[in-house]
């Protein structure tokens, strides 16, 4: 059946969005319509009513998906640069710590882990520069 240009938006949203629609995709879409009907660029009408569709857009996601930027980092001595994650509330231990704070040498991968009470940064830097100290003394 050759569909006039006035009933082609009617088609489309019947065939696409309708009860026997499913948002199947450009493919299907096509071959399903060009089983019943024609009109002149029929693709491109089916293209572009895809490409508006925003439930199509919502399920495939961004085309272009970023990524971030890996830098390096020079490093030249041991504890010249260090990681910090602290991790929990984890169950309170007999001493009182809740947290575990973590800290990794760049240069050469070496973590070290601490139990600590809270995760505010005095208790942190505290931790830090007292267990820096003795790790330091083995170097």
């Amino acid at each position: 059946m050759v569909v006039p240009k006035a009933k082609v938006p009617d088609i489309l949203q019947l065939y696409h969005s309708g009860c026997s629609g499913g948002h199947l995709g450009v493919k299907r879409y096509l071959l399903k319509i060009r089983e019943r009907f024609y009109w002149v660029h029929c693709r491109d009408d089916v293209e572009d009513w895809c490409r508006k569709c925003t439930s199509c857009a919502a399920v495939k996601g961004p085309q272009i998906r970023s990524r971030g930027a890996l830098k390096l980092y020079n490093v030249g001595a041991p504890w010249e640069r260090i990681a910090i994650d602290v991790a929990g509330p984890f169950p309170e231990t007999e001493s009182g710590n809740k947290y575990f704070m973590v800290v990794m040498d760049y240069f050469t991968k070496w973590p070290e882990v601490f139990a600590i009470p809270n995760q505010k940064a005095s208790t942190v830097a505290d931790k830090l520069v007292l267990k820096s100290s003795v790790v330091l003394e083995y170097l």
